[in-house]
Protein backbone atom coordinates (compact mmCIF):
# COMPACT_ATOMS: atom_id res chain seq x y z
CA UNK A 1 0.00 0.00 0.00
CA UNK A 2 1.36 3.43 -0.94
CA UNK A 3 2.18 6.27 1.41
CA UNK A 4 -0.67 8.43 0.17
CA UNK A 5 -3.07 5.51 0.37
CA UNK A 6 -1.94 4.97 3.95
CA UNK A 7 -2.50 8.66 4.67
CA UNK A 8 -6.05 8.51 3.35
CA UNK A 9 -6.75 5.22 5.07
CA UNK A 10 -5.44 6.61 8.37
CA UNK A 11 -8.46 8.92 8.59
CA UNK A 12 -10.81 5.96 8.20
CA UNK A 13 -8.84 3.79 10.62
CA UNK A 14 -8.71 6.50 13.28
CA UNK A 15 -12.46 6.96 13.07
CA UNK A 16 -13.47 3.34 13.26
CA UNK A 17 -10.90 2.28 15.88
CA UNK A 18 -12.17 5.01 18.21
CA UNK A 19 -15.89 4.76 17.44
CA UNK A 20 -16.72 1.09 17.04
CA UNK A 21 -15.13 -0.30 20.27
CA UNK A 22 -16.87 2.36 22.37
CA UNK A 23 -20.40 1.75 21.11
CA UNK A 24 -21.39 0.19 24.40
CA UNK A 25 -20.18 2.82 26.66
CA UNK A 26 -22.25 10.40 25.15
CA UNK A 27 -21.51 13.62 24.28
CA UNK A 28 -23.30 15.79 26.88
CA UNK A 29 -24.99 12.97 28.91
CA UNK A 30 -28.12 14.93 29.93
CA UNK A 31 -29.32 12.16 32.21
CA UNK A 32 -26.21 12.66 34.34
CA UNK A 33 -25.72 16.44 34.19
CA UNK A 34 -29.16 18.12 33.94
CA UNK A 35 -31.32 17.15 36.91
CA UNK A 36 -31.44 18.65 40.40
CA UNK A 37 -29.89 15.43 41.72
CA UNK A 38 -26.82 15.70 39.46
CA UNK A 39 -24.61 17.09 42.25
CA UNK A 40 -20.96 17.02 41.22
CA UNK A 41 -21.82 16.04 37.63
CA UNK A 42 -23.77 19.25 36.98
CA UNK A 43 -20.45 21.16 37.05
CA UNK A 44 -19.60 19.55 33.70
CA UNK A 45 -22.19 21.72 31.94
CA UNK A 46 -22.13 24.77 34.28
CA UNK A 47 -20.26 24.89 37.63
CA UNK A 48 -22.58 27.60 38.98
CA UNK A 49 -25.53 25.17 38.86
CA UNK A 50 -24.13 23.27 41.83
CA UNK A 51 -25.80 25.78 44.14
CA UNK A 52 -29.28 24.83 42.89
CA UNK A 53 -28.93 21.15 43.76
CA UNK A 54 -31.39 19.24 45.91
CA UNK A 55 -28.30 17.57 47.40
CA UNK A 56 -25.91 18.91 49.98
CA UNK A 57 -23.38 16.13 49.38
CA UNK A 58 -22.70 13.35 46.91
CA UNK A 59 -20.01 10.81 46.14
CA UNK A 60 -19.65 9.99 42.47
CA UNK A 61 -18.10 6.59 42.01
CA UNK A 62 -17.92 6.21 38.23
CA UNK A 63 -19.58 7.28 35.01
CA UNK A 64 -18.76 6.11 31.50
CA UNK A 65 -19.97 7.61 28.27
CA UNK A 66 -19.08 7.45 24.63
CA UNK A 67 -20.49 9.15 21.58
CA UNK A 68 -19.90 8.75 17.87
CA UNK A 69 -21.40 10.29 14.75
CA UNK A 70 -20.33 10.60 11.11
CA UNK A 71 -21.92 11.18 7.72
CA UNK A 72 -19.71 8.87 5.64
CA UNK A 73 -19.85 5.29 6.90
CA UNK A 74 -22.89 3.43 8.20
CA UNK A 75 -24.46 0.06 8.92
CA UNK A 76 -28.07 -0.49 7.77
CA UNK A 77 -30.39 -0.47 10.77
CA UNK A 78 -32.05 -3.67 9.57
CA UNK A 79 -28.73 -5.49 10.00
CA UNK A 80 -28.17 -4.35 13.59
CA UNK A 81 -29.37 -6.17 16.71
CA UNK A 82 -28.73 -4.68 20.15
CA UNK A 83 -28.83 -7.81 22.31
CA UNK A 84 -26.14 -9.76 20.42
CA UNK A 85 -23.98 -6.63 20.52
CA UNK A 86 -24.36 -6.43 24.31
CA UNK A 87 -23.48 -10.10 24.53
CA UNK A 88 -20.48 -9.53 22.22
CA UNK A 89 -21.88 -12.03 19.74
CA UNK A 90 -23.08 -9.66 16.99
CA UNK A 91 -22.20 -10.97 13.52
CA UNK A 92 -22.50 -8.20 10.95
CA UNK A 93 -22.63 -9.10 7.25
CA UNK A 94 -19.89 -8.23 4.79
CA UNK A 95 -20.97 -5.80 2.08
CA UNK A 96 -19.77 -5.89 -1.53
CA UNK A 97 -19.27 -2.11 -1.67
CA UNK A 98 -16.47 -2.12 0.91
CA UNK A 99 -15.74 -5.82 1.38
CA UNK A 100 -16.11 -5.06 5.08
CA UNK A 101 -18.85 -4.71 7.75
CA UNK A 102 -19.97 -1.21 6.76
CA UNK A 103 -21.20 0.80 3.79
CA UNK A 104 -20.55 4.40 2.79
CA UNK A 105 -22.71 7.17 1.40
CA UNK A 106 -21.86 8.01 -2.22
CA UNK A 107 -23.01 11.65 -2.17
CA UNK A 108 -20.62 14.59 -2.62
CA UNK A 109 -21.36 16.31 0.71
CA UNK A 110 -18.56 17.50 2.99
CA UNK A 111 -17.82 14.79 5.54
CA UNK A 112 -17.42 15.19 9.29
CA UNK A 113 -17.38 12.99 12.33
CA UNK A 114 -16.61 12.76 16.02
CA UNK A 115 -15.83 9.99 18.47
CA UNK A 116 -15.97 11.13 22.10
CA UNK A 117 -15.33 9.25 25.32
CA UNK A 118 -15.90 10.90 28.72
CA UNK A 119 -15.13 8.64 31.68
CA UNK A 120 -15.25 10.07 35.19
CA UNK A 121 -13.93 8.26 38.25
CA UNK A 122 -14.02 9.36 41.88
CA UNK A 123 -15.70 12.74 42.36
CA UNK A 124 -17.51 14.50 45.20
CA UNK A 125 -19.65 17.55 45.87
CA UNK A 126 -20.51 19.58 48.99
CA UNK A 127 -22.77 22.60 49.39
CA UNK A 128 -22.85 24.70 52.52
CA UNK A 129 -25.08 27.76 52.37
CA UNK A 130 -23.94 30.13 49.62
CA UNK A 131 -20.88 28.05 48.72
CA UNK A 132 -20.45 24.79 46.83
CA UNK A 133 -17.29 22.77 46.28
CA UNK A 134 -16.50 19.77 44.10
CA UNK A 135 -13.60 17.81 42.70
CA UNK A 136 -13.38 15.23 39.94
CA UNK A 137 -11.01 12.88 38.16
CA UNK A 138 -11.54 11.87 34.55
CA UNK A 139 -10.08 10.21 31.48
CA UNK A 140 -11.36 11.78 28.26
CA UNK A 141 -10.75 11.56 24.53
CA UNK A 142 -11.99 13.48 21.50
CA UNK A 143 -11.41 12.49 17.88
CA UNK A 144 -12.89 14.95 15.40
CA UNK A 145 -12.92 15.23 11.62
CA UNK A 146 -14.26 18.38 9.97
CA UNK A 147 -14.53 19.72 6.43
CA UNK A 148 -13.33 16.45 4.90
CA UNK A 149 -13.92 16.55 1.11
CA UNK A 150 -16.14 13.72 -0.06
CA UNK A 151 -13.50 12.10 -2.26
CA UNK A 152 -10.83 11.62 0.42
CA UNK A 153 -12.55 8.92 2.50
CA UNK A 154 -13.72 7.21 -0.70
CA UNK A 155 -10.13 7.05 -1.95
CA UNK A 156 -9.15 5.75 1.47
CA UNK A 157 -11.57 2.86 1.10
CA UNK A 158 -11.31 2.20 -2.65
CA UNK A 159 -7.60 3.12 -3.20
CA UNK A 160 -6.16 5.48 -5.82
CA UNK A 161 -7.14 2.99 -8.50
CA UNK A 162 -10.79 4.00 -8.19
CA UNK A 163 -11.37 5.27 -11.74
CA UNK A 164 -14.47 7.50 -11.12
CA UNK A 165 -12.22 9.84 -9.08
CA UNK A 166 -9.26 9.90 -11.47
CA UNK A 167 -8.40 12.86 -13.74
CA UNK A 168 -10.45 15.31 -11.68
CA UNK A 169 -8.83 18.45 -10.32
CA UNK A 170 -9.84 18.65 -6.67
CA UNK A 171 -9.44 22.00 -4.94
CA UNK A 172 -9.99 21.37 -1.23
CA UNK A 173 -9.70 23.84 1.64
CA UNK A 174 -9.82 24.04 5.44
CA UNK A 175 -9.56 20.34 6.25
CA UNK A 176 -9.31 19.86 10.01
CA UNK A 177 -8.56 16.58 11.80
CA UNK A 178 -7.53 16.29 15.45
CA UNK A 179 -7.37 13.67 18.19
CA UNK A 180 -6.70 14.20 21.88
CA UNK A 181 -6.59 11.80 24.83
CA UNK A 182 -5.97 13.10 28.33
CA UNK A 183 -6.55 12.70 32.03
CA UNK A 184 -7.75 15.55 34.20
CA UNK A 185 -8.06 16.46 37.86
CA UNK A 186 -10.49 19.28 38.55
CA UNK A 187 -11.60 21.49 41.42
CA UNK A 188 -14.90 23.39 41.26
CA UNK A 189 -16.26 26.27 43.30
CA UNK A 190 -19.57 28.15 43.12
CA UNK A 191 -20.76 31.19 45.08
CA UNK A 192 -24.16 32.88 45.40
CA UNK A 193 -22.94 36.44 44.96
CA UNK A 194 -26.32 38.21 44.89
CA UNK A 195 -29.66 37.31 46.50
CA UNK A 196 -32.59 39.65 46.73
CA UNK A 197 -36.21 38.65 47.38
CA UNK A 198 -36.69 35.51 45.30
CA UNK A 199 -33.90 36.24 42.79
CA UNK A 200 -30.65 34.32 42.96
CA UNK A 201 -27.37 34.99 41.10
CA UNK A 202 -24.49 32.51 41.27
CA UNK A 203 -21.11 32.13 39.58
CA UNK A 204 -18.87 29.11 39.35
CA UNK A 205 -15.48 27.99 38.10
CA UNK A 206 -13.74 24.68 37.54
CA UNK A 207 -9.96 24.58 37.25
CA UNK A 208 -8.39 21.47 35.71
CA UNK A 209 -4.91 20.07 35.55
CA UNK A 210 -4.55 18.22 32.24
CA UNK A 211 -2.25 15.28 31.49
CA UNK A 212 -1.99 14.55 27.79
CA UNK A 213 -1.59 10.88 26.95
CA UNK A 214 -1.45 11.51 23.22
CA UNK A 215 -2.51 13.86 20.46
CA UNK A 216 -2.36 14.47 16.75
CA UNK A 217 -3.64 17.00 14.23
CA UNK A 218 -3.76 17.65 10.51
CA UNK A 219 -4.76 21.12 9.36
CA UNK A 220 -4.87 21.66 5.60
CA UNK A 221 -5.41 25.23 4.46
CA UNK A 222 -5.57 24.19 0.83
CA UNK A 223 -4.68 21.23 -1.36
CA UNK A 224 -5.17 21.11 -5.15
CA UNK A 225 -4.46 17.71 -6.70
CA UNK A 226 -5.39 15.20 -9.37
CA UNK A 227 -5.20 11.40 -9.18
CA UNK A 228 -3.69 10.33 -12.51
CA UNK A 229 -3.64 6.57 -11.94
CA UNK A 230 -3.25 4.07 -9.11
CA UNK A 231 0.40 5.06 -8.68
CA UNK A 232 0.48 8.81 -9.37
CA UNK A 233 -0.84 12.02 -7.85
CA UNK A 234 -0.20 15.49 -9.25
CA UNK A 235 -0.09 18.12 -6.47
CA UNK A 236 -0.43 21.60 -7.91
CA UNK A 237 -0.71 23.43 -4.58
CA UNK A 238 -0.72 22.48 -0.91
CA UNK A 239 -0.23 24.21 2.44
CA UNK A 240 -0.71 22.06 5.51
CA UNK A 241 0.45 21.43 9.10
CA UNK A 242 0.69 18.02 10.70
CA UNK A 243 1.73 17.03 14.22
CA UNK A 244 1.69 14.05 16.53
CA UNK A 245 2.74 13.06 20.05
CA UNK A 246 1.92 9.38 20.50
CA UNK A 247 2.91 6.64 22.96
CA UNK A 248 4.71 4.60 20.31
CA UNK A 249 8.23 4.21 18.95
CA UNK A 250 8.44 6.21 15.72
CA UNK A 251 11.51 4.33 14.51
CA UNK A 252 9.95 0.87 14.35
CA UNK A 253 6.56 -0.74 13.98
CA UNK A 254 3.91 1.26 15.84
CA UNK A 255 3.03 -1.77 18.01
CA UNK A 256 6.07 -0.93 20.16
CA UNK A 257 5.69 1.68 22.94
CA UNK A 258 8.24 4.47 23.25
CA UNK A 259 10.69 4.77 26.14
CA UNK A 260 9.49 8.20 27.26
CA UNK A 261 7.10 9.27 30.03
CA UNK A 262 3.51 8.06 30.06
CA UNK A 263 2.10 11.56 29.55
CA UNK A 264 3.38 13.40 26.49
CA UNK A 265 2.16 16.84 27.55
CA UNK A 266 0.35 18.86 30.18
CA UNK A 267 -1.82 21.94 30.46
CA UNK A 268 -4.45 23.89 32.35
CA UNK A 269 -8.16 24.02 31.58
CA UNK A 270 -11.19 25.82 32.99
CA UNK A 271 -14.98 25.94 32.92
CA UNK A 272 -16.74 29.21 33.75
CA UNK A 273 -20.43 29.67 34.45
CA UNK A 274 -23.14 31.93 35.82
CA UNK A 275 -26.80 31.29 36.67
CA UNK A 276 -29.87 33.41 37.38
CA UNK A 277 -32.69 31.68 39.26
CA UNK A 278 -36.19 32.86 40.18
CA UNK A 279 -37.21 31.06 43.36
CA UNK A 280 -40.74 30.28 44.52
CA UNK A 281 -40.23 32.11 47.80
CA UNK A 282 -37.94 34.75 49.26
CA UNK A 283 -34.88 34.02 51.35
CA UNK A 284 -34.83 33.52 55.07
CA UNK A 285 -31.76 32.85 57.19
CA UNK A 286 -31.97 29.69 59.23
CA UNK A 287 -29.40 28.91 61.89
CA UNK A 288 -28.39 25.36 61.08
CA UNK A 289 -26.78 22.94 63.41
CA UNK A 290 -25.50 20.74 60.59
CA UNK A 291 -24.95 21.07 56.84
CA UNK A 292 -27.49 18.35 56.16
CA UNK A 293 -30.23 20.52 57.71
CA UNK A 294 -29.98 23.28 55.11
CA UNK A 295 -33.32 23.60 53.28
CA UNK A 296 -33.85 23.20 49.57
CA UNK A 297 -35.46 26.23 47.92
CA UNK A 298 -37.60 25.39 44.93
CA UNK A 299 -37.61 27.58 41.80
CA UNK A 300 -39.86 28.68 38.96
CA UNK A 301 -37.09 28.78 36.36
CA UNK A 302 -33.33 29.01 35.98
CA UNK A 303 -31.11 30.34 33.20
CA UNK A 304 -27.39 29.66 32.92
CA UNK A 305 -24.55 30.44 30.54
CA UNK A 306 -21.12 28.86 30.59
CA UNK A 307 -17.88 28.44 28.67
CA UNK A 308 -16.63 24.88 28.78
CA UNK A 309 -13.16 23.41 28.33
CA UNK A 310 -11.11 26.54 27.95
CA UNK A 311 -7.45 25.61 27.67
CA UNK A 312 -4.97 23.45 25.80
CA UNK A 313 -2.33 20.76 26.25
CA UNK A 314 1.27 21.51 25.35
CA UNK A 315 2.95 18.37 23.99
CA UNK A 316 6.74 18.30 24.48
CA UNK A 317 7.54 14.59 24.77
CA UNK A 318 7.84 12.42 21.66
CA UNK A 319 6.29 15.30 19.71
CA UNK A 320 6.83 16.33 16.10
CA UNK A 321 5.33 19.14 14.07
CA UNK A 322 5.66 19.20 10.27
CA UNK A 323 4.82 22.02 7.86
CA UNK A 324 4.27 21.65 4.13
CA UNK A 325 4.37 24.93 2.25
CA UNK A 326 3.80 25.76 -1.44
CA UNK A 327 3.89 22.13 -2.54
CA UNK A 328 3.89 21.67 -6.32
CA UNK A 329 5.03 18.25 -7.50
CA UNK A 330 4.08 15.00 -9.18
CA UNK A 331 4.45 11.95 -6.94
CA UNK A 332 5.04 8.85 -9.02
CA UNK A 333 5.46 5.17 -8.24
CA UNK A 334 3.55 5.36 -4.97
CA UNK A 335 3.30 1.57 -4.81
CA UNK A 336 7.10 1.30 -4.58
CA UNK A 337 7.43 3.34 -1.40
CA UNK A 338 8.82 1.40 1.57
CA UNK A 339 9.11 2.58 5.18
CA UNK A 340 9.22 1.42 8.79
CA UNK A 341 7.66 3.57 11.47
CA UNK A 342 6.46 7.16 11.51
CA UNK A 343 9.94 8.68 11.19
CA UNK A 344 10.51 6.81 7.94
CA UNK A 345 7.03 7.70 6.70
CA UNK A 346 7.39 11.41 7.42
CA UNK A 347 10.88 11.45 5.88
CA UNK A 348 9.56 9.90 2.68
CA UNK A 349 6.57 12.27 2.48
CA UNK A 350 8.82 15.28 3.14
CA UNK A 351 11.31 14.15 0.50
CA UNK A 352 8.62 13.67 -2.15
CA UNK A 353 6.67 16.86 -1.41
CA UNK A 354 9.38 19.23 -0.18
CA UNK A 355 12.56 17.87 -1.79
CA UNK A 356 14.34 16.72 1.40
CA UNK A 357 13.57 14.20 4.21
CA UNK A 358 14.03 16.93 6.84
CA UNK A 359 12.43 19.84 5.01
CA UNK A 360 8.98 19.51 6.61
CA UNK A 361 10.19 19.20 10.22
CA UNK A 362 9.25 22.40 12.07
CA UNK A 363 9.30 21.83 15.85
CA UNK A 364 9.50 19.30 18.66
CA UNK A 365 6.42 20.67 20.44
CA UNK A 366 2.90 21.90 19.72
CA UNK A 367 -0.39 22.67 21.47
CA UNK A 368 -3.82 21.14 20.93
CA UNK A 369 -6.81 23.00 22.29
CA UNK A 370 -9.58 21.40 24.31
CA UNK A 371 -13.11 21.05 22.86
CA UNK A 372 -14.10 24.57 23.92
CA UNK A 373 -17.78 25.46 23.70
CA UNK A 374 -20.35 28.05 24.69
CA UNK A 375 -23.35 26.61 26.50
CA UNK A 376 -26.69 28.06 27.53
CA UNK A 377 -29.20 26.26 29.74
CA UNK A 378 -32.81 27.02 30.66
CA UNK A 379 -34.62 24.89 33.24
CA UNK A 380 -38.35 25.41 33.90
CA UNK A 381 -40.22 23.83 36.81
CA UNK A 382 -43.56 23.09 35.20
CA UNK A 383 -45.50 21.43 38.02
CA UNK A 384 -44.59 19.36 41.09
CA UNK A 385 -42.09 16.76 39.81
CA UNK A 386 -42.20 17.85 36.16
CA UNK A 387 -39.46 19.96 34.55
CA UNK A 388 -38.50 21.12 31.08
CA UNK A 389 -34.88 21.82 30.13
CA UNK A 390 -33.44 23.49 27.01
CA UNK A 391 -29.68 23.33 26.43
CA UNK A 392 -27.48 24.73 23.68
CA UNK A 393 -23.86 23.73 23.14
CA UNK A 394 -21.99 25.61 20.40
CA UNK A 395 -18.30 24.95 19.57
CA UNK A 396 -15.72 27.74 19.84
CA UNK A 397 -12.44 27.74 17.89
CA UNK A 398 -9.92 29.22 20.34
CA UNK A 399 -6.64 27.47 19.46
CA UNK A 400 -4.97 27.14 16.07
CA UNK A 401 -5.13 23.36 16.42
CA UNK A 402 -7.89 21.83 18.50
CA UNK A 403 -10.48 19.11 18.76
CA UNK A 404 -14.03 20.27 18.14
CA UNK A 405 -17.02 19.77 20.39
CA UNK A 406 -20.04 18.99 18.17
CA UNK A 407 -22.93 21.47 18.31
CA UNK A 408 -26.12 20.38 19.98
CA UNK A 409 -29.52 21.90 20.72
CA UNK A 410 -31.70 19.83 23.04
CA UNK A 411 -35.14 20.06 24.63
CA UNK A 412 -35.59 17.65 27.54
CA UNK A 413 -38.75 17.04 29.57
CA UNK A 414 -38.09 15.16 32.81
CA UNK A 415 -39.90 13.67 35.77
CA UNK A 416 -37.82 13.91 38.95
CA UNK A 417 -38.14 12.43 42.44
CA UNK A 418 -35.68 11.34 45.14
CA UNK A 419 -35.25 7.80 43.89
CA UNK A 420 -36.58 7.93 40.35
CA UNK A 421 -35.94 10.22 37.40
CA UNK A 422 -36.87 9.90 33.72
CA UNK A 423 -35.88 12.09 30.75
CA UNK A 424 -36.79 12.15 27.07
CA UNK A 425 -34.27 14.45 25.31
CA UNK A 426 -35.10 15.60 21.79
CA UNK A 427 -32.05 17.15 20.13
CA UNK A 428 -30.59 18.54 16.92
CA UNK A 429 -27.03 17.37 16.35
CA UNK A 430 -25.01 20.01 14.48
CA UNK A 431 -28.35 21.88 14.09
CA UNK A 432 -29.32 19.40 11.36
CA UNK A 433 -29.78 15.83 12.53
CA UNK A 434 -32.81 15.16 14.80
CA UNK A 435 -32.41 12.62 17.57
CA UNK A 436 -34.60 11.23 20.37
CA UNK A 437 -33.09 9.81 23.53
CA UNK A 438 -34.06 8.47 26.94
CA UNK A 439 -32.49 8.36 30.40
CA UNK A 440 -33.55 6.80 33.69
CA UNK A 441 -32.18 7.20 37.22
CA UNK A 442 -33.01 4.55 39.81
CA UNK A 443 -31.49 5.58 43.12
CA UNK A 444 -27.73 5.52 42.63
CA UNK A 445 -27.75 4.23 39.02
CA UNK A 446 -28.33 6.28 35.85
CA UNK A 447 -28.34 4.95 32.29
CA UNK A 448 -29.25 6.78 29.11
CA UNK A 449 -28.75 7.47 25.43
CA UNK A 450 -29.33 10.41 23.07
CA UNK A 451 -29.94 8.03 20.15
CA UNK A 452 -32.76 5.72 21.11
CA UNK A 453 -33.68 5.02 17.48
CA UNK A 454 -30.19 3.76 16.73
CA UNK A 455 -30.24 1.29 19.62
CA UNK A 456 -33.60 -0.02 18.43
CA UNK A 457 -32.34 -0.43 14.86
CA UNK A 458 -34.90 2.03 13.45
CA UNK A 459 -32.36 4.10 11.49
CA UNK A 460 -29.00 3.53 9.82
CA UNK A 461 -26.16 3.08 12.29
CA UNK A 462 -23.78 5.97 11.59
CA UNK A 463 -22.90 6.48 15.24
CA UNK A 464 -23.94 5.64 18.74
CA UNK A 465 -24.51 7.32 22.10
CA UNK A 466 -24.85 5.66 25.50
CA UNK A 467 -23.82 6.48 29.07
CA UNK A 468 -24.12 5.26 32.65
CA UNK A 469 -23.32 6.58 36.12
CA UNK A 470 -23.14 5.30 39.70
CA UNK A 471 -23.14 7.72 42.63
CA UNK A 472 -24.44 8.14 46.18
CA UNK A 473 -26.74 11.10 46.94
CA UNK A 474 -27.39 12.91 50.23
CA UNK A 475 -30.46 15.17 50.04
CA UNK A 476 -30.82 18.53 51.76
CA UNK A 477 -32.93 18.42 54.89
CA UNK A 478 -32.27 14.72 55.46
CA UNK A 479 -29.77 13.91 58.21
CA UNK A 480 -28.83 10.31 58.89
CA UNK A 481 -30.23 9.21 62.24
CA UNK A 482 -32.12 12.49 62.69
CA UNK A 483 -35.48 11.95 64.39
CA UNK A 484 -36.76 15.21 62.85
CA UNK A 485 -36.69 13.87 59.30
CA UNK A 486 -40.07 12.27 59.01
CA UNK A 487 -42.65 11.98 56.27
CA UNK A 488 -42.52 15.71 55.53
CA UNK A 489 -38.84 16.01 54.64
CA UNK A 490 -39.42 15.53 50.89
CA UNK A 491 -41.77 18.50 50.68
CA UNK A 492 -40.32 21.55 48.94
CA UNK A 493 -41.47 23.80 51.79
CA UNK A 494 -39.99 21.62 54.53
CA UNK A 495 -37.98 23.65 57.08
CA UNK A 496 -35.65 21.92 59.52
CA UNK A 497 -35.71 22.74 63.18
CA UNK A 498 -34.16 26.03 64.17
CA UNK A 499 -31.14 26.16 66.42
CA UNK A 500 -29.25 28.94 68.08
CA UNK A 501 -26.00 27.20 67.23
CA UNK A 502 -24.31 27.06 63.85
CA UNK A 503 -21.51 24.66 63.01
CA UNK A 504 -19.90 24.70 59.59
CA UNK A 505 -19.88 20.91 59.21
CA UNK A 506 -21.80 17.94 60.58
Amino acid sequence: MSVIQKGYTLIIILFFTTLIPQWLFSQESPGITQGNFSGSATARINPATMLQSKLYFDVHLISVGAFGQNNFAYIPGSDFNLMPLIQNSEQLPTYDQTESNYLYYTNDKIKSGAAVSNNYALSAFLQTGDHAFAFHTAARSYNTFNQIPYEIPILGVESLGYEPLQHILFEDKHIDVAALAWGEIGLSYAYAFHKVANQHWAAGITLKYLMGYGGMFAKVENVDYMVLDRKTINFTAMNADFGFALPIDYGVDSDFPDDGPLFKGSGIGADLGITYTVKKEGYQDYNRQRICEQPYKDYFWRFGISILDLGSINFKNNAQKHEFRDVNTVWENLDDVQFEGLNSLMGEVSDQLMGSPDASYAADNFKIGLPTALSMQFDYHYDKNWYLNATLVHPLQISQYSVRRPAQLALTPRYETDWFEAMLPVSLYEYQIPRIGAAVRLGFLTIGTDRLGTLLGISDINGMDIYASVKINFRKGVCLGNRDTGACYNADNYKPRKSKRFLGIF
